[in-house]
């Protein structure tokens, strides 16, 4: 075919200009339509979830953890089986890294409306309390019961020493005399 033939056959398709060896975006040519151009989508930081679970049920469990970005995989299964045996499941928690995300009371009162806080490794300082209880200690404060516990709570089975033993058997027993 003749070269003006396949222009006159393309000439809404293909357009080469003097600049087309320049890199960068193009003016379309005249008479030619350009589809819009897609934007990627991105999540507003606002929306961006902060916590690991679906928080169902207002319990909020915070720990101090600098290998993973909510919680390691040993926490989280020992959590999981000690939450069943309380008849909660995961999704009725949020759980929160204060190593990746800090947070302080009223930000998991107001954006989480957090019932039930349980701290592993993190003080009643850390999220801005004004008191301090002991472990295992049940408090209420604002319409939430707080209940602290040293993270060697959530440590494996595999791995856990008689002392480690005393302190879950601490917990659990703490954690039984909560209203869920």
């Amino acid at each position: 075919m003749p070269d003006f033939v396949l222009a006159d056959l393309y000439k809404n398709t293909l357009v080469i200009t003097a600049d087309a060896t320049k890199p960068g975006p193009r003016p379309p040519a005249q008479g030619t339509q350009t589809m819009p151009e897609k934007k990627p989508e991105t999540v507003p930081a606002a929306q961006k979830k902060w916590y690991l679970g679906d928080n169902k049920r207002g319990i909020v469990i915070l720990v101090n953890d600098e290998t993973a970005p909510f919680i390691n995989d040993e926490w989280l299964d020992t959590l999981s089986k000690l939450l069943g045996a309380l008849k909660i499941t995961l999704a009725d928690t949020a759980i929160v890294n204060m190593h990746n995300h800090p947070v302080v009371f009223a930000q998991l009162q107001k954006e989480l409306n957090a019932r039930h806080i349980f701290l592993f490794g993190v003080t009643t300082e850390q999220i801005q309390l004004p008191f301090a209880i002991p472990d295992y200690q049940a408090q209420s404060f604002a319409g939430c019961t707080i209940l602290r516990a040293p993270f060697v709570t959530l440590v494996s089975p595999a791995k856990t020493t008689d002392g480690i033993k005393a302190e879950k058997r601490k917990l659990w027993e703490s954690l039984k005399k909560i209203a869920f």
